[in-house]
């Protein structure tokens, strides 16, 4: 067991709240949810490639149980600041099956509500693509020189996952698909949702999105990735 990490709480919670705006056949809400850590379970996935060895990952609360607790009214411990960077969704195409990538700052504000995320995120920006039942929304997100590590990725998708699965009937497979010709983690949620995550080392940055839709939007999106 491995401790998912606290920095992607409120990730984790915007994706739940699109998911289900989605599945409700509703637009995204303006309005992200407080974050609600979820536990989750990955096994093998029957999809297009091999699929890694299952793990089994618990959230747990930011704080180790033996830490003292904040007194009351004190301020959360800071983090480094992070950089809305839109510049960062040009690394996105512009559009998927002729729907925009459209930028989502509110996303943005409700991830870096966390004093955490800017422990490993320099600079991050959000886009959704949604059309009727057809939706990809996901993060653009830079990391601070020397954060990356596959520990740290694997932790990032778990956590991502929860969050995406939480709403979508739980995580059913894991599998890795070469998708614009780059490896791409794909995690399918037993509800038919796809989350997609890949690694661009060349630009020290990592793509998280979750879909829906016959369409495939978040295939779209990984395939024709601008690095």
């Amino acid at each position: 067991m491995r401790r998912a990490p606290a920095r992607l709480s409120l990730v984790a919670a915007v994706a739940s709240a699109l998911v289900c705006a989605a599945a409700c056949g509703a637009a995204p809400s303006a309005t992200p949810p407080s974050p609600t850590p979820a536990p989750v379970a990955s096994t093998p996935a029957p999809t297009t490639a091999t699929s890694p060895s299952a793990s089994h990952v618990v959230t747990l609360p930011a704080s180790p149980s033996a830490s003292p607790s904040p007194a009351v009214g004190a301020s959360p411990p800071a983090s480094p600041a992070v950089i809305e960077d839109e510049t960062l969704l040009s690394i996105l195409p512009a559009a998927v099956s002729g729907v925009a990538l459209m930028p989502e700052p509110d996303a943005f504000v409700a991830a870096t509500a966390d004093p955490g995320f800017g422990e490993d995120v320099a600079s991050a920006a959000f886009a959704t693509a949604f059309d009727g039942a057809d939706l990809a929304s996901g993060v653009v997100a830079k990391l601070r020189p020397g954060r990356y590590s596959e520990a740290m990725f694997r932790d990032w998708r778990d956590t991502y996952d929860a969050g995406a699965c939480g709403q979508a009937g739980g995580v059913s497979g894991h599998a890795q698909a070469q998708l614009g010709g780059r490896t791409v983690d794909i995690t399918t949620c037993n509800a038919g949702l796809r989350v997609y995550h890949v690694w661009l080392p060349q630009r020290d940055v990592i793509v998280s999105l979750f879909s829906l839709g016959d369409r495939r939007f978040g295939e779209q999106v990984m395939a024709g990735l601008r690095p």
